[in-house]
């Protein structure tokens, strides 16, 4: 017993010490670019900035930290090496780290190659894509395209259809009336046909035979319309109360295939880094646009709204909580949507805050993180502070070049192949008219034989 409460003891000695060395236990300086904790004049808060104002209160609260905030003073943003004064110097808030005037960032961002040999890297804290803002598209209302209900080899067949039936009618008519019946002519069926087809009515009376034949011509062309009638109804509301939206460009692609498409990027921003550095051709030829046409780089104080807007043809490539905060301000301001975020994403990334390297801070820090990310941290972040979300979204199924925007289209002959059973039954009722016919004939013949008996 005795030895089992000194080993209890000592486990709870480890305990103590455990939880004493995951504490910091003291006074960080931390570096932001962004409010409420940069406090920065004339600068509006974003959802970037009350997330990482809400995870540094977390981590100081749970590791017991004091903090104080630096602001960098000549990029506010992460930032990158800085390739005019070399020697291993950054700028923005990585420049800081590097000349130890901090020791941790606030701001997160993604790890990079370039970040990772020169800083610990945290664990990662919330998923951010890299995004498209593009002008509100307006809305094309497509209520003149009546010819594209059908593809034109369905509207061919359809009215050839309709005069083919008229004939076949009209034989049966004229082959089956009676020694004093009188039969709607040819020009006749088709003008009450096309009354039905356009759902006017129409009077069919001459058509009315005992005949089985005429009964299922009719009947199965009468069906074909009705479907078909349905059809091009439903696809006409569908065009009018769904309306397509056009785009400038619809994915990262289209901004490199289009040379008249000017890509905006934020100076010193992660995804100006990441393009800087990825191999990927794409990213490479965006990047190559910026560094030939240097105004294509704009300013963190800028307002995104306003400068997307000031010239046609530009797309803003950032951050896609940046641009959530900043659609959602301009839509405040104005009262109407006048920039979205494209649904189709560039690519999606995992953000981490920075510390000195070989930090005495990093294991603590990376410890509660995990701690904080396994209760559901990232989606804790991200829904807290929904206010900031942008209302001006778009529906993917609402995007032109969806794939069930692209047939010419909606109907084809391989959409309809089911109905074409309508065109088999109007086949067989012609096929019973022949038999009809032939027995009508033979029932003649025997009856001439008999009399003459």
């Amino acid at each position: 017993m005795r030895f089992i409460a000194l080993e209890l003891l000592f486990l709870v000695f480890l305990l103590i010490v455990f939880c004493k060395c995951q504490k910091i236990n003291g006074h960080l300086r931390l570096a932001t670019c962004y409010n409420p904790l940069g406090n920065l004049p004339n600068v509006s808060i974003n959802k970037l900035g009350m997330i990482e104002s809400q995870l540094i209160e977390m981590l100081a609260e749970s590791l017991n930290f004091t903090y104080e905030i630096h602001v960098t003073t000549d990029v506010l943003q992460l930032g990158s090496p800085d390739e005019i004064h070399g020697n291993g110097s950054w700028t923005g808030i990585l420049g800081q780290l590097v000349r130890e005037e901090v020791d941790m960032t606030a701001t997160f961002g993604p790890r990079l190659y370039s970040r990772d040999s020169v800083f610990d890297v945290t664990v990662p804290i919330i998923l951010d894509n890299i995004a498209i803002v593009v002008p509100y598209p307006l809305q094309n209302i497509d209520a003149f395209a009546i010819s594209n209900v059908y593809s034109p080899s369905m509207w061919i067949l359809y009215s050839a259809a309709n005069f083919a039936v008229g004939y076949v009618v009209w034989i049966v008519m004229y082959l089956k009336k009676g020694p004093e019946q009188k039969i709607l002519t040819y020009q006749d069926i088709l003008t009450n046909g096309v009354g039905i087809v356009f759902g006017q009515g129409g009077d069919l009376a001459g058509t009315r035979h005992r005949s089985l034949a005429s009964r299922m011509i009719i009947g199965s062309w009468l069906f074909t319309v009705l479907v078909f009638d349905y059809a091009f109804t439903g696809s006409i509301i569908s065009m009018i109360t769904t309306p397509k939206l056009h785009f400038i460009v619809h994915s990262i692609g289209d901004v490199v295939a289009n040379k008249d498409i000017q890509p905006l990027i934020i100076n010193e921003s992660s995804t100006h880094t990441e393009f800087k550095e990825s191999s990927d051709p794409i990213y490479q030829e965006i990047y190559k646009r910026v560094r030939e046409n240097p105004e294509l780089l704009v300013s963190p104080s800028s307002e995104f709204v306003e400068l997307l807007l000031s010239k046609p043809n530009q797309v803003l490539i950032m951050s896609d909580l940046l641009a959530d905060s900043e659609i959602e301000k301009d839509f405040r301001r104005t009262g109407f949507c006048r920039a979205t975020i494209l649904p189709e994403k560039v690519k999606s990334r995992q953000n981490s805050l920075f510390l000195q390297k070989d930090s005495q801070f990093t294991k603590a820090i990376n410890n509660q993180l995990l701690l904080l990310r396994q209760t559901g941290l990232s989606n804790y972040l991200d829904d807290t502070h929904h206010s900031f979300a942008s209302r001006c979204y778009i529906d993917e199924r609402k995007v032109e070049n969806d794939k069930r925007n692209r047939r010419i289209a909606p109907l084809t002959l391989h959409d309809l192949r089911g109905f074409f059973g309508a065109f088999g039954g109007a086949v067989l009722g012609f096929i019973v008219f022949l038999v009809e016919i032939c027995s009508a004939k033979c029932q003649c013949r025997s009856r001439v034989v008999k009399i003459d008996l």
